[in-house]
């Protein structure tokens, strides 16, 4: 896929080859929610409940005229973890998850038609005004529509969207429009018949692109490049790994083991509003879960942590020598230190969010922890280029290596093991022009906190 400007779509469509396009502005209510999906299970909308999941079309009504903008349907199952990995369903003590549904995996498809379970996405830069009562599109069954009401909880302030169960072929739900293009791809071939399951490891050549960014997967832990486009960023590949350890300098366990055991996909889905990733398999926590979200302007890690207790467990980038020269800063060092190799002192404390801004880009992650258990955690920073700690996998420098540590005794999660815990991590990552303000990153800790939602009548 290649990013275009919009008055490249129709080309594309014709054989130029398809673009990636940024959603439209928000509506002036919505203006500080640019970067937010909109998201609904099919629960609430039971008037559309056993219609087909592409018959299902969204339109917004502004200044008197109705433009339909794509809608993403997912849908959703609930499924025996060990069937992920083409095993029968453990019987003896079953863990029963919901998880996305992928034709192309062993977690298989969706019924075709809209549940409770399944998710309906779009963009709140895609909301509009409220419609008149008796108005509908064109190419709908008039009956079937459903408005959304989106609020932001924060302000109040509201802006509304449409489904409709479409009548014929004519209207298609991505709109002829795509925010997003995911392309999954093994080194090996198709996921079925060359996965190895039991052994890895995997490698692939995957990437996911955006108007605004790009990221690259070399395995289904090694999440290994990522560059910003939004704006004049320099597109510099920023990241030498994202790193998944006990301890700084443990290296027990990485990202890299995680790959060389156990593993298999639960779903990779390229849709037009958003891109999923979802896989399971962490050594001794063969069901531990963790699902990227790709929208046009940010990304959502979601980690299912389940595995026996464990010392700790350290989530952070380590940055690539083109990062050099950014600022790192966080809600406890809101003034930043510069990316460089040499070392510097920074406050401890549980991470709400972090910012690395520069020419190439600025990268906002923002930390929530839900979790049952009684944990502590902190930020994690350390930027030295001539003798850091061990370095367990990628290249040998720290530079400005940073995320979050949860650095207390983690108990059991793992239902397979009997009475378990829960723990569910969600790093969600803005991509964003260079030289964003300390305000703005904390109003994405802010947005995160409270996302839009939305009701149907």
């Amino acid at each position: 896929m290649r990013r275009c400007s919009i008055a490249l779509v129709a080309l594309a469509r014709v054989g130029l080859g398809a673009c990636v396009v940024p959603p439209p502005t928000a509506p002036p209510q919505f203006a500080d929610r640019q970067t937010d999906p909109v998201v609904l299970t099919g629960a609430q909308v039971p008037s559309l409940h056993g219609v087909a999941v592409g018959d299902i079309v969204a339109f917004r009504y502004t200044a008197g005229e109705w433009k339909q903008f794509p809608v993403q349907v997912d849908q959703r199952k609930t499924v025996e973890l060990s069937t992920v990995y083409h095993l029968p369903p453990n019987t003896t003590n079953p863990v029963n998850v919901t998880v996305y549904a992928d034709p192309k995996t062993w977690v298989g498809g969706g019924s075709g038609v809209l549940a409770d379970a399944d998710e309906i996405a779009f963009m709140a830069a895609d909301t509009g005004d409220a419609a008149p009562g008796g108005a509908s599109p064109p190419g709908v069954n008039a009956p079937s529509k459903v408005q959304l009401t989106v609020t932001d909880p924060r302000n109040a302030h509201v802006a509304y969207a449409y489904l409709f169960a479409r009548s014929g072929t004519t209207l298609k739900p991505d709109a002829a429009t795509k925010y997003v293009s995911y392309q999954f791809k093994l080194s090996s071939g198709p996921y079925k018949t060359t996965y190895k399951l039991q052994d890895g490891p995997n490698p692939e050549a995957s990437s996911v692109t955006t108007s605004f960014y790009t990221r690259k997967f070399s395995d289904r832990w090694l999440d290994d490049y990522l560059s910003i486009s939004a704006g004049h960023a320099t597109n510099a590949d920023l990241v030498d790994r994202h790193k998944e350890l006990f301890a700084p300098g443990v290296c027990v366990r990485s990202e890299d083991t995680f790959d060389d055991a156990e593993g298999a996909f639960i779903a990779n889905i390229d849709g037009p509003v958003r891109a999923i990733r979802s896989y399971i398999g962490a050594n001794s926590g063969p069901y531990t879960e963790r699902t990227h979200i790709f929208y046009a302007e940010r990304e959502d890690v979601i980690t299912d942590l389940r595995v026996h207790s464990i010392p700790s467990v350290l989530d952070f980038m380590d940055y690539s020598s083109q990062a050099r020269g950014m600022k790192d800063s966080n809600d406890h060092n809101t003034a930043g230190v510069t990316i460089d190799g040499a070392p510097d002192s920074v406050a401890a404390g549980a991470p709400a969010w972090e910012k690395v801004d520069g020419p190439q880009g600025a990268l906002t992650h923002v930390w929530t922890l839900d979790t049952d258990a009684s944990l502590t955690s902190t930020n994690y920073y350390l930027d030295n280029d001539t003798n850091p700690i061990t370095q367990c996998t990628g290249d040998a420098e720290a530079l400005g290596s940073s995320g979050s540590y949860v650095n207390s005794t983690i108990p059991n999660t793992d239902p397979h093991n009997g009475a378990a815990n829960f723990v569910r991590s969600t790093r969600t990552m803005f991509y964003e022009a260079p030289s964003r303000s300390t305000s703005d990153a904390q109003l994405h800790a802010a947005q995160v906190a409270a996302p839009l939602t939305a009701s149907a009548s």
